[in-house]
């Protein structure tokens, strides 16, 4: 019972390996619901990344403080001075003069100032207090000042000076809020103790933001994951039967299991990282660009690089990943059939060779986990290197711009610390394209058999069908199991009246059972009709259909839970004396009243603390319990002692009267008391009638009785 690596069902889905946005757009759709709480997180996000940035932001003024002669109100002033009257100035020299370094307007509006003129104050007053007077002069006055031009020559201006923006303003009234003298280490070190206090309430705050933001965020994807299996599960329960035909259930199983907590971690990952992360990278980016546009080369170059290289490796993650997600189905299915099957595991000492069919299994598993770990362990050392490369570059650069006077200091070491914040989203974000990938993955799988038609469209059109009242007619009809060779029935035709009771005869793989599951169609015929009081099944309401049928399958089942709720499952009523009295009807009361709790008892997953027979009285108790016009035993009996059997045929034939009843059974003392016996060979009818007619005259039916049904009989009666 070898899973297959890529079972049948996965054999038909898309392998396209391309980044499918529709896709992504569906996973993020299942957050829709819940869209407050993701908005709520995702704004507690973005209030992180934005409080996070300002406290980076505090590394210039530091940098300033304990860098700079000039401190922080100074540069400041010259700052806002500078704007105001359209230059840009560089930090006073020795001499308390400040050089010009750029001038921007046209010819009509530029200011009277060339590039390296030597600014000061007149009357030989610190250039630093004429620039304080700038900053916070009216706006429309005009301001005196002495130049000294790159050639020596020394002249009088006056500049006129601009409007006050808001931001000026602004950073006029957070530097008011410091010591207006900086000059020695003392005030220096009070500002510096100032700012960082600021700074750790601020790193505080934003990490109780992103706090909340990961826990709203979580709230909702793990919402999102609760509707998906739901829906999974709604979906998988009303698939048809051939939908199951051929394929593993373990497969089916990893689907709510892995799959779903491959969505699970994509969507964490999209809202958490892929929204946070880039908020960061553009509020570290405008930071950047309050102190120097220079940095946007930098994105220009890493941008492009980073691009490429998601792309190329998302692709090979999803492929990898869609394969070991196969590969944990097949481990699933490998495990459950060891144990399910331990009995006979260990009576043909099969230990090892199931041992290395699950290392088979775990092989497969290791190499595509293996794959994974490298394509996920490429991609960050690659975007680091290519960080260090590029950020190499740009300190270069801008260490030359420093030894060229023409940046300061403080800036060249503020952008410094910078320039690496801004490759640790970028480095994060790398880790998001994979995740969605191997997402998306998972996501196909999933919505692969939640987009599969269900076996019922609940629509007006359908016929409630009620008890039945003349016959079901099954008129030629013929059934091919998908991926079979030959037809399990062909051209069957057989009329079942009303309160009769058939039984159906014939060798191993004759079709018997599946003649049966076309009753409460579990499978559709590829041609012929059946129909139910003229109805024909395939128009007929699928759950009023089921609701006539009483069913006890070949392979008796039972449910975790106890002997009440398994002998009342599916319905409505829970009555105890109905409960018993089924019981008792199916020969099951004796053996359920010995388990300690009695009908109360637990019976654990799939009913294992009870025999094979005592399973078989519990399904027909259950058949019972249910009360259907329509009755079909499927080797109900098979398991059960003679003793039992007995019994429970008396209790058959009792119930059975005035229903509709069709079994299939290998022993002759199960079958005499039928209306009809319908012999069946090679997916076809060959003959029907009473007991002694076939004996008579079909050699099948009479081997049957000379083999199959008196060898059974008889080894009994020996181990009776």
């Amino acid at each position: 019972m070898n899973p297959t690596f890529i079972s049948a069902d996965t054999k038909n889905e898309s392998t396209d390996r391309r980044f499918r946005f529709a896709q992504v757009r569906r996973i993020v759709g299942l957050a829709w619901p819940y869209r407050g709480t993701l908005a709520l997180g995702l704004l507690f996000t973005v209030a992180f990344a934005g409080l996070h940035t300002l406290s980076l932001g505090a590394a210039f003024p530091v940098f300033k403080i304990l860098l700079d002669e000039e401190g922080l109100p100074g540069w400041v002033d010259r700052s806002i001075a500078g704007e105001r009257i359209g230059v840009t100035f560089a930090p006073p020299n020795a001499a308390g003069l400040t050089r010009v370094v750029h001038v921007s307007g046209g010819d009509d509006t530029a200011p009277p100032f060339e590039i390296d003129d030597a600014v000061g104050a007149p009357n030989n007053q610190p250039v630093q207090k004429a620039l304080f007077d700038i900053a916070r002069a009216p706006e429309g006055s005009d301001v005196a000042l002495s130049v000294v031009s790159a050639d020596g020559a020394a002249r009088a201006v006056s500049v006129h000076v601009g409007e006050s923006k808001f931001s000026q303003r602004l950073r006029l009234s957070a530097i008011g809020l410091l010591p207006s003298s900086m000059k020695t280490a003392d005030e220096k070190q009070q500002v510096l103790i100032y700012i960082l206090v600021c700074l750790v309430l601020a790193v505080l705050v934003a990490n109780i933001f992103r706090y909340v933001g990961e826990v709203l965020i979580a709230r909702c994807v793990l919402r999102s994951m609760m509707d998906v299996r739901a829906a999974l599960y709604e979906r998988s329960l009303h698939l048809p039967m051939s939908f199951f035909a051929g394929r593993q259930t373990s497969d089916l199983v990893t689907r709510f299991v892995q799959d779903i907590q491959e969505i699970q971690r994509g969507l964490m990952t999209l809202f958490g990282k892929f929204i946070r992360e880039p908020i960061r990278a553009v509020f570290i980016l405008v930071l950047a660009f309050t102190l120097d546009w220079r940095i946007t080369l930098v994105m220009v170059v890493v941008a492009p690089l980073a691009v490429i290289l998601f792309l190329m490796v998302g692709r090979s993650v999803k492929k990898a990943n869609k394969k070991l997600l196969q590969a944990y189905g097949m481990m699933i299915g490998a495990l459950t059939t060891s144990f399910q099957n331990l009995r006979v595991v260990k009576a043909y000492t099969a230990e090892d060779h199931e041992r290395d069919r699950l290392r088979a299994v775990d092989w497969r598993m290791f190499r595509q986990q293996l794959k994974l770990a490298r394509l996920q362990a490429f991609v960050s050392p690659m975007m680091e290197t290519l960080a260090i490369m590029v950020g190499s570059f740009a300190t270069v650069w801008l260490a030359g711009l420093v030894l060229n006077h023409e940046l300061e200091i403080s800036k060249f070491v503020a952008l410094g610390v910078i320039l690496s914040m801004l490759f640790d989203p970028l480095r994060k974000l790398t880790d998001v394209y994979v995740r969605v990938q191997r997402s998306t993955a998972g996501a196909e799988r999933i919505f692969h058999v939640i987009d599969q038609p269900i076996e019922y469209d609940a629509s007006s059109e359908s016929v409630k069908i009620k008890p039945l009242e003349n016959a079901i007619e099954f008129s030629d009809v013929s059934f091919t199991y998908e991926g079979a060779d030959d037809p399990a029935l062909q051209d069957i035709s057989l009329t079942v009246s009303c309160g009769e009771t058939i039984a159906l005869v014939g060798p191993n793989g004759c079709g018997k059972t599946t003649l049966v599951s076309m009753l409460p169609r579990f499978f559709v015929p590829d041609s012929g009709t059946i129909t139910y009081d003229g109805v024909d099944l395939q128009k007929a309401d699928l759950p009023s259909l089921r609701k006539q049928i009483g069913l006890v399958s070949q392979e008796s089942i039972v449910f975790a839970g106890t002997p009440s709720e398994n002998i009342s499952y599916g319905s409505p009523s829970t009555d105890g004396e109905q409960v018993r009295e089924a019981a008792r009807r199916a020969s099951a009361e004796d053996f359920i009243q010995k388990i300690p709790g009695g009908y109360d008892a637990s019976l654990g997953e799939r009913g294992t603390t009870l025999s094979g027979g005592q399973r078989q009285r519990l399904a027909i108790a259950r058949a019972i319990f249910r009360d259907a016009p329509i009755l079909i035993f499927d080797e109900a009996t098979s398991q059960i002692d003679s003793e039992s059997e007995l019994k429970i045929q008396e209790a058959l034939k009792e119930f059975s009267k005035g229903r509709t009843t069709i079994i299939i059974a290998h022993r002759l003392s199960t079958i005499q008391f039928a209306d009809r016996i319908v012999v069946m060979e090679g997916g076809r009818i060959i003959d029907a009638g009473k007991h002694a007619e076939l004996f008579d005259r079909c050699s099948l039916y009479r081997t049957l009785c000379e083999t199959q049904f008196v060898d059974k009989e008889a080894t009994e009666r020996r181990s009776d």
